[in-house]
């Protein structure tokens, strides 16, 4: 059933066929192989579908709709600058720290990299920087975004595995500062190479002043944060009141949005969040099939035999998971592969919470990486530059993300610690 299901698979990405009707397809196909009622298909996927925590997701999508367009990035950039503009890389290290923001509220990577470069490059070219490198500063903070909470693929893993995504979202709290950290020395080496990126003095004065312009944006981040860690919220209440939050500063205080855009808004939420649903049906169905074959147990006696010492086999996982984020973009490898590799890593110790950590991280490193790198595309039209340009400036940040995961997978506390400290505390 597992080479059947793959067959179909890379089959479907291969014609280009949406991964939601290759999952369909496998599902229809292991059915009828099986002598399985094609009932039990549906039950199967309205089963997947049928968990409230999802409802964290569109939510959040919509956050970062109406903060794009409701004026709090573009305040929340300000301030970015004023924080981190005396630093050498100049705007560079201000697009990170403000992905490091934006991030922290709209929990997508796509919305951070179409939202930040949109604001960014275009001042970064004027600083010195050419346009591939500007694009790749602010294409690659992106991934900070699925890793700092909210977090939608974190949500998916949650939900998939059976993980507390509360957890899960505090635990992405230290990695997240941990990527934007690497990225900014890495933004400060390359300025220093090419002479790029003009500092500004650090003014008390004018940190004030983008504080006061900023502050009411900041308290989404504390809503969704503070209210997770403080037991406030579930994740998908925190999604509701961050929505309800931003809407009204939008639209009652800054005022920089009509109501009417809300529709345009709402139709693309609606989009993305279908394709998620649809992603997660079928792939509640795949699972469960593979579930009842007795693959995920063959799957970790197999491995098993191989090695028991976790380090080694969260190498080879990790090394499998970028060769799939090469060919698959992240939610639909989420969604397959974390309820087969879940067990695998489980049964030698390890924590899963930090591997659904780990796993969006790399799966995140798969999003900037062509062929299929959606962040890429998504920065090359931003930017205007051509996907080899991009590439090319983007290796010194390739180097630093891998350099970062492995130090994730040497040290482990490092995701885990912040999660077991609020549960000791939360007892």
């Amino acid at each position: 059933m597992l080479w059947i299901f793959l067959g179909i698979l890379f089959a479907s990405i291969a014609i280009g066929l949406p991964i939601a009707f290759g999952l369909g397809i496998a599902a229809v196909v292991m059915a009828i192989l099986s002598d399985i009622p094609l009932s039990i298909l549906i039950e199967q996927s309205i089963r997947g579908v049928n968990n409230f925590p999802l409802l964290a997701i569109p939510f959040f999508i919509l956050v970062g709709e109406v903060m794009s367009h409701g004026g709090i990035a573009r305040r929340l950039m300000d301030l970015a600058g004023a924080l981190v503009g005396f630093m050498r890389g100049g705007l560079g290290q201000v697009a990170i720290t403000g992905s490091m923001f934006f991030g922290g509220i709209s929990g997508s990577a796509v919305a951070d990299t179409a939202a930040t470069g949109s604001m960014m490059i275009p001042p970064m070219k004027q600083q010195g920087y050419s346009a591939p490198h500007a694009t790749a500063i602010n294409t690659v903070s992106s991934v900070i975004g699925i890793i700092i909470p909210p977090s939608i693929p974190l949500i998916l893993f949650g939900i998939v595995t059976e993980t507390s995504i509360s957890r899960l979202f505090i635990a992405g709290i230290v990695p997240g500062l941990l990527i934007g950290f690497a990225l900014m020395v890495t933004t400060f080496i390359m300025a220093s190479i090419e002479h790029a990126g003009q500092t500004r003095r650090f003014e008390l004065g004018r940190l004030w002043q983008a504080f006061k312009a900023a502050w009411l944006a900041l308290v989404l981040p504390v809503i969704v944060v503070g209210g997770i860690l403080g037991g406030v919220f579930t994740a998908t209440e925190a999604a509701v009141a961050a929505l309800l939050f931003s809407l009204f500063i939008s639209l009652a205080v800054y005022r920089e949005f009509h109501p009417r855009e809300l529709w345009g808004m709402l139709i693309r939420t609606a989009r993305l969040t279908g394709m998620v649903l649809l992603l997660l049906a079928f792939a509640t169905v795949i699972a469960w099939f593979l579930t009842i074959n007795m693959v995920p147990q063959t799957l970790v006696r197999q491995v098993q035999a191989i090695t028991q010492e976790p380090f080694l086999l969260l190498l080879i996982v990790a090394g499998l998971l970028l060769l799939v984020g090469f060919v698959m973009d992240l939610t639909p490898a989420m969604v397959i592969m974390a309820p087969m590799l879940t067990p695998i890593v489980t049964s030698v110790g390890v924590d899963p919470v930090y591997f659904g950590v780990l796993m969006s991280f790399i799966l995140g490193i798969g999003l900037l990486t062509p062929p299929v790198g959606t962040c890429l595309y998504v920065g090359c039209g931003v930017g205007r530059v051509s996907m080899e340009q991009l590439v090319r400036a983007m290796l010194p940040y390739y180097a630093a993300l891998l350099v970062v995961l492995l130090v994730l997978i040497a040290f482990p506390g490092i995701v885990t610690w912040l999660p077991d400290m609020a549960a000791v505390r939360g007892n």
